[in-house]
């Protein structure tokens, strides 16, 4: 579950880095953006959860 973590961190901050082009790409007038932006945080914050916790056990 640790590693599925992490490659979803990652995939989550590429996303999140190319979200303006991605925007671009399908014309989404900033909507596009915001929503990969708003997914991007919400998949860092929650698998960050078992990482931070397998550290501090």
């Amino acid at each position: 579950m640790e590693k599925f973590s992490e490659w979803l961190i990652i995939a989550a901050i590429f996303s999140a880095l190319f979200s303006d082009k991605i925007d671009k790409a399908v014309k989404g007038d900033k909507q596009v953006k915001k929503v990969i932006l708003v997914f991007s945080a919400g998949v860092l914050l929650i698998c960050a959860i078992p990482i931070i916790m397998r550290n501090l056990s």
